[in-house]
């Protein structure tokens, strides 16, 4: 039987639609663009940048991170959320723009991160680490407990409002029921500083933050906020060891794409990207930053991160937490 011109064309494009993905148009066939939502030199920064080098060799293309800042990681996250979803935009997220903001904020953010965004791989997590300085009359978690509840006044530093470790001090102060008084920093490396000098009592910031500081001796490591105990550092008891059942909170970092992205496109990502984590010398890289690293399918991604939202959603709702 004899085609029609029409005829065949049409067959040769419908052929081409039921094609996957990737023998329509290789991807990337150009430079993905990574927005970090924070300034270069952080954790988010640093971490999204080994994420991208292992994407950059793994898929032949350049995978370049672009630091933007402003508004607690908001500004980032929504330039993220307008772009178009072909791949070629993706998210470095992490807890302030993705799971607290959302939560806590008094006005809401411009976007919904449930809707309009999708999560494609966890790149790395840590728990918080609840230090004290080294000249601290706490060496331990029961025995700042036992301070408070005495009477003693106890004060908590934070590296700035709505920070990880501010929503760590809420949520000891919850579950304990003492008289912990918030004190906010610009920073983690201000407040750090401070807790050495003896200005406040403790603080429990991401892990990485104190990292050095735990090693040297300057500050004391009390407790981690990991469920279990964390590899990194398994002789460090949990705060529900300690003594603080459901102060459970992690920081970390990872990869999302705006939605209505290919999900050929989140597939490739998310498996070159857990590919890449489970060489050595990158897995060495994060342990040495105080961090683990993840890897995880979109969907245990998504859990994970309904989960943290809980947390906060559930802190907001029991303190009237919220903030500008």
């Amino acid at each position: 039987m004899r085609l029609s011109i029409r005829q065949g064309l049409g067959a040769v494009l419908l052929g081409l639609a039921c094609l996957p993905l990737a023998a329509q148009e290789r991807y990337p066939s150009r430079a993905v663009r990574v927005v970090v939502p924070f300034a270069a030199g952080g954790a988010t920064d640093l971490l999204t940048r080994i994420a991208a080098g292992e994407l950059s060799k793994r898929l032949g293309q350049n995978f370049v991170v672009e630091n933007v800042t402003g508004a607690g990681g908001l500004i980032g996250a929504q330039q993220a959320v307008s772009a178009k979803p072909d791949g070629y935009t993706l998210l470095a997220g992490s807890p302030g723009p993705i799971t607290i903001m959302p939560v806590i904020a008094r006005k809401p953010v411009s976007y919904d991160v449930e809707k309009d965004l999708i999560p494609i791989t966890l790149i790395a997590d840590s728990p918080g680490a609840m230090v004290v300085g080294k000249g601290s009359r706490y060496r331990s978690v029961q025995e700042l407990l036992a301070a408070g509840k005495a009477g003693n006044r106890i004060t908590c530093g934070s590296s700035g409002v709505g920070a990880f470790s501010h929503l760590n001090c809420e949520l000891f102060k919850s579950l304990t029921g003492l008289d912990v008084v918030h004190v906010p920093y610009r920073g983690a490396a201000p407040a750090l500083v401070d807790l050495v000098g003896g200005q406040f009592d403790f603080i429990i910031e991401n892990y990485p933050s104190p990292a050095k500081l735990i090693e040297s001796g300057e500050v004391r490591l009390l407790g981690v906020t990991s469920a279990a105990r964390f590899g990194l550092k398994p002789d460090a008891a949990t705060l529900v060891e300690s003594g603080v059942p459901g102060h459970v909170m992690s920081a970390w970092i990872g990869l999302m794409a705006p939605a209505g992205t290919p999900a050929a496109i989140v597939e490739l990502v998310q498996r070159e990207t857990a590919e890449g984590l489970k060489d050595p010398a990158v897995q060495k890289r994060l342990a040495d930053m105080g961090v683990v690293a993840g890897g995880s399918a979109p969907a245990e991604f998504a859990r994970y991160l309904a989960a943290e939202r809980d947390t906060y959603r559930s802190l907001s709702a029991r303190t009237g937490l919220k903030v500008d």
